[in-house]
């Protein structure tokens, strides 16, 4: 009975986090990704979302502790009022084209959800940017979450990619911010 819970969760999750679409009025607070002094993106965070930034840091594996990954500049954002959603965004660095994202994405994917099952990749336009997005199922500090990620593709040879991670039995009630949020990407020109 949980996991027909857990998959009808995932299905609906999925289907609203990769349903990026604009979204008119949406209240929040813009915020500029920069490498550096140089701008990269904005994304619009939601008014009673809370957002950490955080610089270069290594990314231990969670099977062998002295296995590191090397991750860019990192926004992570969370609901203040629900549990268990997070976003994620990042550019990294030496990640020039879509390809390339995939590519890095394989190799940094196990350090963030451990048994992935990942959907075929589906191409996306954001603001009028190429993108792809990919979406599964794994689990996340011992916990069953479904995933999404989406990669963009900027001006000047950079990438924009964005992860949101939910937990079984989260509140979905957030989805719509996070779709306003990810359909609010937009390249700094």
């Amino acid at each position: 009975m949980r996991r027909m819970i857990f998959e009808h969760v995932r299905r609906y999750a999925i289907v609203a986090v990769a349903s990026v679409f604009p979204f008119a009025g949406m209240a929040g607070t813009p915020v500029i990704y920069t490498d550096g002094t140089k701008p990269l993106f904005e994304i619009e965070v939601p008014d009673f979302w809370s957002l950490r930034t955080g610089g270069l840091r290594d990314l231990a594996s969670p099977e062998q502790s002295d296995d590191f990954r090397d991750i860019s500049r990192l926004f992570g954002i969370t609901p203040d009022a629900h549990d268990g959603i997070w976003v994620g965004l990042i550019s990294p660095f030496g990640v020039t084209t879509l390809p390339e994202a995939r590519t890095y994405l394989r190799d940094i994917g196990p350090f963030l959800v451990q048994d992935a099952s990942v959907d075929p990749p589906k191409a996306r336009r954001i603001n009028g940017l190429n993108a792809s997005s990919i979406s599964g199922t794994g689990r996340r500090e011992g916990r069953n979450v479904s995933f999404t990620v989406l990669a963009i593709d900027l001006p000047g040879a950079r990438v924009a990619i964005a992860a949101v991670v939910i937990e079984a039995g989260a509140d979905l009630d957030p989805l719509s911010d996070v779709n306003a949020m990810l359909a609010s990407i937009q390249a700094v020109r």
